[in-house]
């Protein structure tokens, strides 16, 4: 069980009504991880949900044994690990602990029953889901349009810029 005060602290339950934060509190595990530790690397099935109280989490990729490509740093109030909300999902990167990191977690399938049982979580908790994850593509948009600016050459050799920023 989980402190309502600790899930207000996540950005994408800020909104959520006390009421459906006490369901979700029930359901809710507090974990420490220490610096190192794979949450899940790429390939794994993903079964749990993810939200930062305290530490950082990088979400990477590896290209090869020497270069990962980092993306995105993932701090207090964040959450990753939605695809848990989803059955038979792979994850499609690593998450690794940066430093010792308070994370609160919640078993996707049974969050899926609450969200049969009860319509209102299910609304709130995907529109705070799908609000960070238009956050996220605005982010990457940004960085994409900004390397861009800096290497023109390659701006040149895309034939519709529109596809990059979608909107969604």
């Amino acid at each position: 069980m989980v402190k309502i005060e600790d899930l207000k602290r996540i950005n994408m339950l800020k909104k959520v009504p006390d009421h459906l934060l006490e369901i979700i509190s029930q359901e809710a595990q507090l974990n420490i991880y220490g610096e190192g530790t794979t949450l899940f690397a790429a390939g794994d099935d993903i079964d749990t949900f993810y939200m930062m109280i305290m530490g950082q989490v990088a979400l990477r990729v590896p290209l090869n044994e020497d270069i990962d490509v980092i993306l995105d740093l993932l701090q207090s109030g964040r959450s990753f690990g939605s695809s848990a909300l989803m059955l038979g999902v792979m994850a499609s990167y690593d998450a690794v602990c940066q430093e010792t990191c308070e994370v609160i977690t919640v078993y996707g399938p049974r969050m899926l029953e609450l969200f049969e049982s009860n319509k209102e979580l299910a609304y709130h908790v995907m529109t705070g889901v799908a609000g960070q994850y238009k956050r996220t593509m605005d982010k990457r948009a940004g960085m994409i349009m900004k390397t861009l600016d800096e290497h023109p050459e390659l701006r040149l050799r895309i034939k519709d810029i529109g596809q990059l920023t979608p909107v969604y």
